[in-house]
């Protein structure tokens, strides 16, 4: 188990182990690993593994953590008490992973044996089981990174020129993964704290890279997740199967099928069979009729849809809706645009006609003004004397000065 031994580590768990539910930290999962890869192919019995503290040490880079030991005293500790749930068709199975541990003081190593009701999934493996070498997990830092390689690794011997994929209920794979229901309850949360940076971890450091991750939605709450999955080439770099363009292909459609109910017999014919357009927009059609509730089966309506290309007239009409709203808010802009111009083009003139009466002599204005008063009517004759004896100019009244102004227009020619 020293980290400067050449033969590389390697770990062997029985799928059912893979998929068992259980919560660990990522301390917790680093000292399981670690212990898993001391068990040989032939070992037909659990003997006392030794972990050393310094080559844990080595292993995750954590020399310079001083308390490492005590650390590792409490993670241990933790283990023996930690549940493992495992499913056999019907029958549910509850175990712990340690059964014994050991310290010995002062010499920086634990002996530690997992419990003998794990022997079917971690001994004598000889199918339907996963491997693969420790160092590709060994610098992950986040406590899902660990669980999502283990659960894509599984479906790897799938694969068809390098790539695979793995179907997964949201609410299963939070089980899985040791979501508690308390945390992360959005799924953007979810998203963020466990899904995003297992699939940069995973695609950086790993034999694998997460092309893509397929989001499929039960009315508007995501419910289920595909992850489209490649095998690198030894030099890390993805393989790409012979002979394959690299222009995106028409896997997704597929995929998104799938995810709305579709077989993926169906959803494979239906690919072949119509245009992704055609496709694309029945799927657009349908979820929009979800939306205002009046899909009630939705494999069955998208079905019709699709076949009947309900969606051509419906994206036509989405179209021509379209196009009427934005030529009614280019007339509402124009229309206001106008109205402004004219309310600047009205403003000017009654400027340049107010500025023609207040460069005439003083006598010529006071009888301009007395020929307003007179002419206008009552209650802005009493407007006017108001302001008059509080000594106030009445034409700081927007309303006198635009009677006035238009008094001049209309009544003195200006």
């Amino acid at each position: 188990m020293k980290p400067s031994s050449k033969k590389p580590l390697v770990i062997r768990k029985s799928n059912s182990l893979i998929e068992a539910r259980y919560s660990l930290s990522l301390s917790e999962q680093r000292l399981l690993l670690l212990l898993a890869s001391a068990i040989s192919p032939d070992d037909e019995d659990f003997m006392d593994y030794e972990i050393r503290v310094t080559d844990f040490a080595k292993m995750f880079r954590l020399e310079s953590d001083n308390s490492l030991y005590k650390k590792v005293e409490e993670t241990v500790d933790k283990l023996i008490g930690k549940v493992i749930t495992l499913k056999k068709g019907e029958i549910v199975e509850k175990t712990v992973w340690l059964s014994y541990v050991r310290y010995i003081k002062g010499s920086g190593i634990i002996q530690l044996r997992f419990d003998r009701s794990l022997k079917p999934y971690l001994l004598q493996l000889k199918s339907h089981f996963t491997q693969y070498n420790f160092h590709q997990v060994i610098n992950f830092k986040s406590q899902y990174s660990i669980r999502i390689y283990e659960l894509l690794k599984m479906e790897a011997y799938k694969a068809n020129n390098g790539q695979f994929k793995r179907f997964s209920e949201v609410d299963e794979l939070r089980l899985l993964l040791g979501v508690a229901k308390s945390d992360y309850v959005q799924f953007n949360d979810f998203k963020k704290r466990a899904i995003d940076p297992a699939i940069k971890e995973i695609s950086d450091k790993t034999d694998l890279t997460i092309a893509d991750v397929i989001y499929g939605k039960t009315s508007r709450k995501i419910t289920n997740m595909t992850f489209m999955v490649n095998i690198k080439h030894k030099n890390n770099s993805a393989i790409i199967p012979e002979n394959q363009d690299t222009t995106p292909n028409t896997a997704p459609i597929i995929e998104r099928l799938v995810t709305l109910g579709f077989s993926l017999e169906t959803a494979t014919g239906y690919e072949k069979k119509y245009v992704i357009e055609q496709i694309e927009r029945n799927i657009a059609y349908t979820l929009e009729n979800q939306k205002n509730g009046l899909v009630k089966n939705l494999p069955a309506y998208l079905n019709e849809a699709i076949v009947n290309d309900y969606g051509g007239a419906w994206e036509i009409k989405k179209k021509s809706d379209q196009e009427q709203v934005k030529h009614n808010e280019k007339i509402a802009r124009d229309e206001k645009i106008k109205a402004k111009e004219m309310e600047q083009a009205v403003k000017a003139i009654n400027k340049k006609v107010f500025d023609y009466f207040k460069s005439l002599p003083d006598e010529q204005q006071a009888v301009i003004l007395q020929e307003f008063i007179e002419a206008t009517d009552d209650f802005t004759s009493v407007t006017i004397k108001k302001l008059q004896n509080k000594g106030q100019d009445i034409f700081k009244s927007a309303m006198v000065l635009s009677f006035f102004n238009s008094f001049l227009k209309t009544q003195k020619g200006f």
